[in-house]
């Protein structure tokens, strides 16, 4: 394989939660490989990312489906997660949430391929808007900062999922620090493998937490925030390649005329991530770019 590759995974989704992905994407050209891990989809979900050039791998998840769940649900889950995980299936990583599980999946992927490709995205599927080419980096691993605003102490989140992940002394060590976000990642092959082997070792070692809670998001932020893959590049909200707007403020001054979002800078923001979390992004009565028609029709 030679060209750029984007990872994703679609788990019980509907068509319309997740076709913005697959026509933005399509729309700014992407000419690279789209692989789509999916199970429990339907045949129009499937038709649709078909018609978007995306190959699609099936596999099965013996987890539960809680991904977007609340803490009590997952709370009261827990002992048949617990039950699933440890006597019906040891240890089997596919007893994992899937936003847990698909490192294993991207990493086994990766690693039997005869040709690596340049880079590599991975992103969640959901919430994700394609705005221009999103291969814009360099070597090493580029990660996605959350608003800078907020702190990983402040976000109740962010604090259990680390705690989870590494434990009080590092809490305390990084919880001053802005949160980073697992649902968008990229990485030429190489710091890839070696962030995807880290990952998926962490979250052995880590298997309880994997059944039923985020802790990949507390071993992302573990990971990042000491600096355990070199080259490492962190990128705020409007200075780079990502958006990701739960808990941002997205002002007039932040589209352009054609009303794409922007950074700071007037270039277009290449992905943008967690949209859904901005209620009104665009109005009827603003210029709304072809890939944000979905949010006014």
């Amino acid at each position: 394989m030679s060209g750029n590759l984007i990872l994703t995974t679609v788990y019980g989704l509907n068509v319309n939660q997740v076709r913005p992905f697959f026509s933005s994407l399509s729309a700014v050209g992407f000419s690279g490989k789209t692989i789509v891990f999916a199970s429990n989809i339907s045949e129009e979900c499937r038709a649709m990312m078909a018609d978007h050039h995306a190959e699609i791998i099936d596999f099965e998840s013996l987890g539960l489906q809680l991904v977007y769940a609340s803490l009590a649900k997952r709370l009261l889950s827990l002992p048949k997660a617990v039950f699933r995980g440890y006597w019906q299936h040891p240890k089997d990583e596919r007893c994992l949430l899937v936003n847990c599980w698909r490192f294993f999946a991207y990493h086994k992927y990766l690693l039997a391929l005869t040709e690596k490709p340049e880079f590599i995205l991975l992103a969640d599927s959901r919430d994700v808007v394609f705005q221009a080419n999103p291969f814009v980096f360099t070597p090493g691993l580029s990660v996605a900062s959350e608003c800078v605003h907020g702190k990983i102490s402040q976000s109740r989140g962010n604090s259990k999922w680390l705690w989870e992940a590494a434990g009080f002394s590092q809490l305390k060590k990084l919880g001053d620090l802005t949160p980073v976000c697992a649902g968008t990642t990229a990485a030429d092959y190489d710091s890839m493998i070696k962030y995807l082997g880290l990952m998926t070792s962490s979250l052995k070692d880590r298997f309880f937490w994997g059944l039923f809670d985020s802790v990949d998001q507390g071993l992302h932020n573990y990971f990042v925030h000491n600096q355990m893959i070199k080259p490492l590049q962190i990128h705020t909200n409007w200075h780079g390649p990502f958006l990701t707007l739960d808990s941002e403020t997205v002002r007039l001054g932040n589209k352009n005329a054609d009303g794409w979002l922007c950074n700071q800078n007037g270039s277009v923001v290449p992905i943008v991530h967690q949209y859904d979390r901005i209620k009104g992004l665009y109005q009827k009565n603003e210029t709304v770019p072809p890939v944000w028609q979905f949010l006014v029709h």
